[in-house]
């Protein structure tokens, strides 16, 4: 592993998930895995031994075990063994207790958040009309002051917006804090209860409602109601989409899909007879290559990136899907934006999905070719729900920052889900509500390090993921090795071919539902 320096904790992974119920750091569970195949080793040797031993009594064994000098030896061998299988075995045990103790706490102390905090939610929409009421007094005395001041100052009203950005800019700490990720997490899964305690529905009920229970209401609910308040406004009104292929001149990677879109062909894509411009690539071979291959995507850059491996018997492909580029609520000209953001999160079919699958059906994935989708911000939640539909084969999913927590893995997709504790964006997805197979990843960036002024969420930014990439790539944790020896056997050792999509937003004078 590397950092800054020995001991840095900005490079402290704490690894948990996984069918597991431990939480600890990678580097404590790699080591109990080392001192558990000590005990194997030793045990192994005291089991050759003992049939050495077994040699002193029979007669056709010869004269070496006669020799005084001989049983001796291996009779102080057998118990330097077994005193290194024992304390192999107490150690190992020792720190498999410590991560399931640490385990417990953490899931002791997220229910209890989950619960404070809808019961908090529930009181304040109960409450909102009063606390309306109350507040009345306040705005108009803040109103007047803004307005006075701005008379004495010549300050316009919208200056103090200006002074917030001031104050974020010179504290960058902020907003990079874990104590406030967790806060935000929590009351974004509160959202349900607020709106519950509103309409009357009592604490006990919007609990069994909620994320703590039958899961009815949640994330998904209160980004639904969000968007259906703001579709009649002309805000947040999903469109149909297209995709091109930029690598022109060139054609698909494999056969058409049956369930591509016929029509005219999009701009780049191939002509018959043309030459492909399929671009050579080696396989990934860990989550540092995964993470480098995410589209770093801006207004008119591709978002995805589709690599395919094998034959035409038996390919198999990666796909990465880059993260928001354009952050108005008016839909725009790609589909990489808010818009598609919270129809993600309500599960409303969100534009930068359905580009997603077109692009992959016009590349040539097949319905049974195995697929790894790998996606930062928005890409990794686009990621977790390819992987949590039926449209493709998904075998293994990566995501990077993403909103991914309402998202139920299917429990035969190896999955793996990195998130910096000092990024918000991810906190924005809520509480996990799945009790899925997932290995989750989790670091902080800025433990020890200044946080970065020229950027305003530097702990979400994909070069930092592609940094916690390369140390994950380093780390001993069996299981993050399981997944790249998953991705080997999935892909192959062999070049495959790489080309990049952009998706397209088609004017619609109705909004898509």
């Amino acid at each position: 592993m590397t950092g800054e320096g020995p001991g840095d904790s900005g490079d402290i992974l704490t690894v948990s998930g996984g069918g597991s119920t431990l939480v600890a750091t990678d580097t404590l569970l790699a080591e109990a895995t080392r001192l558990r195949l000590l005990q194997g080793d030793a045990e192994a040797w005291l089991a050759r031994l003992a049939r050495i031993q077994s040699l002193d009594s029979d007669p056709a064994a010869g004269p070496l075990m006669i020799l005084p000098s001989a049983g001796m030896n291996v009779h102080a061998a057998r118990s330097a063994l077994g005193g290194v299988a024992e304390r192999s075995q107490a150690l190992a045990d020792a720190l498999i207790s410590a991560a399931e103790g640490y385990g417990r706490a953490e899931r002791m102390r997220d229910w209890g958040a989950s619960v404070s905090g809808a019961w908090l939610g529930s009181t304040l929409g109960l409450l909102a009309p009063f606390l309306a009421l109350a507040a009345v007094p306040g705005l108009a005395v803040g109103a007047v002051g803004l307005l006075v001041g701005g008379m004495l100052t010549g300050r316009r009203p919208g200056d103090a917006l200006t002074d917030v950005a001031g104050w974020l800019q010179a504290h960058p700490r902020a907003l990079t804090n874990p104590v406030l990720v967790a806060a935000v997490r929590v009351m974004v899964s509160s959202t349900d209860d607020a709106a519950a305690g509103r309409a009357g529905v009592p604490v006990p009920v919007s609990l069994a409602l909620g994320d703590e229970g039958l899961g009815l209401l949640g994330v998904t609910t209160s980004a639904a109601g969000l968007v259906g308040l703001a579709r009649p406004l002309g805000l947040l009104r999903e469109t149909p989409v297209s995709v091109e292929r930029i690598d022109a001149p060139a054609r698909p990677l494999g056969p058409p899909h049956p369930g591509a879109l016929l029509g005219p062909p999009h701009p780049g894509a191939s002509l018959p007879g043309a030459a492909p411009a399929s671009r050579p690539v080696a396989p990934p071979t860990g989550f540092g290559d995964l993470a480098d291959r995410i589209p770093s995507v801006s207004d008119d850059a591709p978002q995805v990136r589709i690599e395919r491996y094998g034959g035409p018997d038996d390919a198999s492909w990666v796909v990465y899907i880059g993260g928001t580029a354009a952050w108005s609520p008016v839909a725009g000209e790609q589909p990489w934006d808010l818009t598609s953001n919270l129809a993600a999160v309500a599960d409303q079919g969100a534009g930068s999905y359905r580009a997603v699958v077109q692009a992959m059906r016009e590349a040539g994935v097949a319905p049974g070719d195995p697929v790894v989708p790998v996606g930062h911000s928005q890409g990794g939640l686009v990621a977790a729900q390819l992987a949590a539909s039926a449209d493709f084969n998904t075998v293994a999913v990566a995501t990077f920052g993403g909103l991914t927590a309402q998202v139920t893995l299917p429990a035969d997709v190896v999955a793996v889900t990195v998130e910096h504790t000092d990024d918000i964006i991810p906190a924005l997805g809520g509480t996990a509500t799945g009790d899925d197979e997932r290995l989750s990843v989790r670091r902080e960036v800025f433990a020890e390090k200044a946080v970065p002024v020229d950027q305003p969420l530097p702990a979400h930014a994909l070069t930092a993921y592609r940094d916690t990439g390369r140390l994950m790539d380093g780390s001993a944790e069996p299981r993050l090795q399981e997944f790249r020896a998953t991705l080997g056997e999935v892909l192959g050792a062999e070049a495959g071919e790489s080309s990049r999509w952009r998706g397209i937003r088609l004017a619609n004078d109705e909004p898509e539902l």
